[in-house]
């Protein structure tokens, strides 16, 4: 018998703009060298009826996240949830509990995970996740909305806060190389298509991948308004507010790989009379034979020519990934993805 402990680990999510990134290294703790993880696969979280009442915004924003957490092919964990009714919560109690709590969770935090671990040697290693309790921030700001390019500030997303905490209740540390979920800074990796889908991304399904394999498989590939600006943080990609016909404009664009494995496909770039792009639109180019590995988050410039025949007014440039659907993407709501403002054209 020896190097029994206990381990006690708080994550925090600050108040930050974040990143996108080209790389994919997830991050988890260890015991003697194996992953630290809910050893059955899955696990129950209260959600406290208290701060969040059944059928409220607030509880569909974390069933959401929960789902988003257990829809990730090739990873078997899930969550399941029950009602936290007595009105308190205790870290050490045994109970997963999800709460509002201005102390635990003050200043620029936007919310806290509490994890509790063990990892000890008793006539072979014993290591895993005993019990973990997730404290949201009373005094921030918080919106149950869609999610608004134009303020990547307060008021903050709270599905996409309570996703990143669910990340590190199922055994995920913060990522800060490459754009993630899991990136320590809000708004983390961003959001993901047209309709501003708050997903795992690529480096995070990995990491769940990695802790829980099932040997299930996913294609999906989807575009981003976001990109890595830095450690830790994500700013929204680049594009012309103004330009004339006949002229030449670049744009930044982001694609992530969540499937399970490489994809090759096409990209085709659109100018449209509004924001959601799709095959109707017109086409400005394309990109033949686009791949990523699984996992793979990256961003890239393309020069887009503005025929001289357009009508001058106001439109919207964009991509749409895969726009013959000749990839069997279980996504396609995530394919298309317009610049984050508009464009005049003149």
């Amino acid at each position: 018998m020896k190097s029994i402990f206990n381990n006690s680990i708080l994550h925090t999510l600050a108040l930050i703009a974040m990143a996108g990134g080209t790389a994919s290294a997830y991050n988890y703790n260890t015991c003697n060298g194996n992953a630290i993880r809910w050893n059955s696969g899955w696990t129950n979280m209260a959600i406290s009826t208290t701060s969040f009442s059944p059928g409220s915004s607030w509880d569909a924003d974390i069933q959401n996240a929960m789902w988003h957490w257990n829809n990730v092919k090739g990873s078997g964990f899930n969550y399941y949830y029950l009602r936290g009714t007595s009105g308190t919560h205790q870290f050490g109690n045994g109970v997963n509990e999800m709460y509002f709590d201005g102390a635990e969770a003050s200043g620029s935090t936007l919310a806290v995970t509490h994890i509790s671990s063990h990892c000890y040697w008793f006539f072979g290693w014993n290591y895993g996740i005993d019990e973990t309790d997730i404290a949201f921030n009373t005094n921030a700001g918080w919106n149950t909305g869609a999610f608004n390019y134009a303020n990547l500030g307060s008021p903050y997303s709270f599905e996409e806060v309570a996703e990143h905490e669910l990340g590190h209740a199922l055994g995920l540390n913060h990522e800060n190389r490459w754009m993630a979920l899991m990136n320590a800074y809000y708004p983390d990796g961003g959001t993901l298509g047209y309709y501003k889908e708050h997903d795992p991304n690529g480096d995070d399904r990995l990491g769940a991948r990695a802790l829980y394999p099932d040997g299930t498989t996913e294609i999906d590939v989807a575009g981003s308004a976001f990109k890595f600006t830095g450690t830790a943080t994500s700013g929204l990609v680049s594009s012309p507010t103004l330009a004339a016909r006949g002229s030449t404009v670049n744009i930044e664009w982001t694609f992530a790989n969540l499937s399970t494995a490489t994809e090759t496909f096409d990209v085709g770039f659109y100018l449209s009379s509004n924001d959601f792009i799709s095959t109707y639109d017109t086409l400005l180019a394309t990109n033949y034979g686009a791949w990523g590995s699984s996992g793979f988050t990256g961003t890239f410039t393309r020069s887009l020519y503005i025929p001289t025949w357009i009508t001058p007014g106001t439109y919207y440039l964009g991509f749409l990934i895969d726009p013959y659907n000749q990839l069997p993407d279980v996504n396609k709501g995530n394919n298309g993805q317009p610049m984050p403002r508009s464009i005049y054209i003149y």
